[in-house]
């Protein structure tokens, strides 16, 4: 008996060892004196079945009933030291029955139990999902704002400060031409200014309201503009284009996207270039290649930056699975060359 209630008190925790230790005692008890006690294995099997399982409790209460049918009749005939004539002992129904409810009580609580921690942890781990989503969609969000800011501002700052070298060298020799490039810094640096204003404006505000005032996203169309104030800042460049544009809007905006960037850094770090070339080829796929001659960062300018154009033009590329090389050319100068499949052909 004492066995049996030590066992119980650790029957949460071990639920298999607590039967087994009251049904090895209430085996010993039975030889001892006539039929089955059944509240220690009823306590045990309500345990294996909210603890454990119900497969657990079943096949113990199994187990209890068939020791016992093997162990009672048995045990009267150790007891009565081999007499006959008192025929042959068998279990008790009442035994049975008590302990057969506390298995159907046990199975019931348990597996209300197990379905509301069940339910717990998928809600635990669908909470976990969300809460990984939203930071994965917040580092998505913030490497955009910083690849759009980054071609807004180093484009705007590049022209205007290769303006104002212009306007600064040509304020003797020729007024008007130097008073035109200031006047062309206003124009670039107002542009710059409202297209980071619209990007900054969406930041604060719910989708539909920021998507509302998104503006159009720049297109192959803007290339001729872009190519423009680019000359106006002292660039020799030549555009060239051939084939259809493609339908996708998102692949247009990635073609002026590189070709900005590469333009700017032909800009800030080029040493004089005689010529800019920039070859779009509209396939499927779309090819652009920019090249310069120039030899390197001018003395006396910022040095080169931390590449981020040049990542921010590769992870643009690949959201449409692209892929954009850029290194020195053999002969001096730089090149960037990008390829982009036609996305449509791909649906």
């Amino acid at each position: 008996m004492i066995v049996s209630t030590a066992a119980l008190l650790g029957r949460r925790r071990r639920p298999v060892t607590a039967f087994v230790v009251v049904l090895v005692a209430t085996v010993a008890s039975a030889v001892a004196a006539p039929g089955i006690d059944p509240v220690g294995p009823s306590l045990a099997l309500y345990a294996l079945a909210v603890h454990r399982s119900s497969r657990a409790a079943w096949t113990g209460f199994g187990t209890v009933v068939a020791v016992g049918a093997a162990v009672v009749p048995v045990a009267a005939v150790v007891r009565a030291d081999g007499g006959a004539g008192a025929g042959v002992p068998v279990i008790s129904p009442i035994p049975v029955l008590v302990m057969l409810v506390a298995v159907l009580v046990g199975v019931a609580v348990g597996g209300r139990r197990r379905y509301v921690a069940a339910l717990v942890d998928r809600a635990e781990r669908l909470e976990r999902e969300r809460d990984q989503r939203e930071r994965l969609a917040t580092a998505a969000e913030r490497a955009r704002i910083t690849r759009e800011m980054h071609d807004i501002v180093a484009h705007g700052i590049s022209v205007m400060v290769s303006l104002a070298d212009g306007a600064d060298a040509l304020a003797e020799k020729d007024p008007a031409r130097s008073r035109a490039a200031l006047g062309d810094i206003g124009d670039v640096g107002r542009r710059s200014l409202t297209d980071m204003r619209r990007l900054l404006g969406t930041l604060g505000r719910d989708d539909d309201a920021a998507t509302t005032d998104l503006g159009p996203a720049p297109s192959v169309a803007d290339l001729p503009a872009l190519v423009a104030s680019c000359r106006a800042a002292g660039l020799p460049v030549v555009l060239e284009t051939s084939g259809i544009p493609p339908r996708s809007e998102g692949v247009q905006t990635v073609v002026h996207r590189i070709v900005q960037e590469a333009l700017t850094n032909t800009l800030r770090y080029a040493d004089a270039p005689q010529e800019v070339r920039v070859a779009i080829a509209y396939g499927p796929p779309v090819h652009v290649v920019v090249t310069d001659d120039g030899h390197g960062p001018v003395e006396g300018r910022a040095p080169l930056g931390s590449g981020r154009g040049l990542v921010g033009m590769r992870e643009r590329a690949r959201l449409y699975g692209g892929s954009v090389e850029a290194g020195p050319r053999p002969g001096g100068g730089w090149r960037v060359a990008a390829e982009l499949p036609d996305v449509e052909e791909q649906r």
